[in-house]
Parts: C-alpha cells; structure tokens; sequence
C-alpha cells in the first residue's frame, strides 16, 4: 500500500475516490441526458448496473499490470518473489472494490436508490474476478512487450464498455449486432447484474459461463507466464 499510496492516508482516500467519482461522472451525464429509463423506472438503476460491472472489472485488471514496475525496488530484498507483489497487489485491488461497492452503494441510497438487491453478490464476484483474471495477464504481456500494451487494454476495454449495453440494452439492438455483442464479457457482466434488478429481464441472453472462462483462462495463462518469465520482470 506505500509503495503506491505514499505514507500519507490521503493518497490512499485518492485511490478509493478515483473510481468512485468514474461512477459519479459517467452517471451523472447520462442523466443529465436523459431521465427515461429503457428498462424499470429509474434511469439511475438502469445506468449503474452498467457502469459497476465496467468499473469493478477495468480498475483491478489495470492496476494489477502496474505491481511489478511500481515496486520493482522490493525485488532486491531476496525473500520476494514478483508473485508476492502480483497476489498482494490482487488483495488490495479486491478489497479497493469492495470499499468503492460500498461507498457507492451508501451515496446512492441516500437518494432512495435501491442500487443493490440481495442477488447481487454473484455478479459482483464475477466482474472483481475477470479483472483480477486480466490483471495477471496484463502483468506477464507488459513484461513482454513494456507498458505500451497496457494502453492498447485501456483502449480495448472502452470499446467493449461501448458496446456492453450500459445505455442501450441488448434486445433494443437488431439481431445481427447481437450476434457480435456476445462476445463481449462485459455485456454478460452487466447483463447478470440487471437481471437481479429486473423480473422480467431476458435471461437468455447471459452467458454467464463465458465470463467465467475468460476470467479463468486469463488467469491461468498469466500464472503461466509469470512461471517462466520471472526473470523479465528484474530488468
């Protein structure tokens, strides 16, 4: 934690306000836009169903790419391995989603929001999951190919935030879109957590087990990596 907040606790509150006020942006202008939602009756439910998942998954995912080069310094004390700062980096991230989850849960039901239905924490787990799950690639790709390629996942992940049905949901789309749309992990993040909200939400359109493989797969090839690139992430 002081290696990337300082020893202040105000760099750490910056940290947890960061993607808090993410949330807080991208909602807000979507109600300034428009206060009709496509789906249930509060526009600000439909949006941050949306925007959690995104937030919850991109954060870890980039953050976690950023545990070697930011403490490569502890690298020199012998006892620790660069897994030690992937894993201790991955509780961090974890438990930073978990604080701005509350948070943001707490600020929205001050305005008699009801952000957060009891069959949720599934959803949430899955979208904290595939993040960590790409944060462990991210950290063996960097190592390979520098930093330049946690810029081209930045731009990857807005285009898929783009198209995962956060302002539009997939059913008001044609069917050939769909097609494409479905291949897109976080549609199905968001997807799952608005079926929580929403009784007569189309479940058939989540793919629940694709964000679990990706997230998987993602993970295991990052431990992979990690195994016999460890010498990279010295220099």
């Amino acid at each position: 934690m002081r290696s990337r907040y300082g020893y202040s606790h105000i760099g750490y509150l910056i940290a947890i306000a960061w993607p808090l006020s993410h949330i807080g942006v991208i909602m807000s202008a979507h109600l300034l836009k428009t206060s009709i939602a496509p789906v249930g009756d509060s526009p600000a439910t439909f949006v941050g169903t949306g925007v959690v998942p995104y937030i919850l998954c991109l954060y870890p995912a980039r953050l976690l790419a950023m545990a070697i080069p930011q403490n490569r310094q502890l690298l020199n004390i012998p006892v620790i391995q660069p897994l030690h700062l992937i894993f201790s980096r991955c509780i961090l991230e974890t438990l930073n989603a978990l604080i701005v989850l509350a948070l943001f849960v707490f600020v929205v039901s001050l305005f008699d929001i009801d952000i957060l239905p009891v069959d949720t924490a599934k959803a949430i787990g899955a979208a904290v999951f595939l993040g960590i799950g790409l944060g462990f690639f991210n950290v063996v790709m960097c190592a390979l190919v520098g930093n330049f390629f946690l810029l081209f996942f930045i731009l990857v992940m807005i285009g898929l935030y783009m198209i995962s049905g956060v302002f539009l949901p997939p059913t008001a789309m044609p069917a050939s879109v769909r097609e494409y749309m479905a291949y897109n992990p976080l549609l199905h993040l968001v997807e799952w957590l608005r079926s929580a909200y929403y009784t007569s939400y189309d479940i058939e359109l989540i793919n629940k087990s694709m964000v679990l493989w990706v997230g998987g797969i993602s993970l295991t090839l990052g431990l992979i990596g990690e195994r016999f690139l460890r010498g990279k992430f010295f220099s």
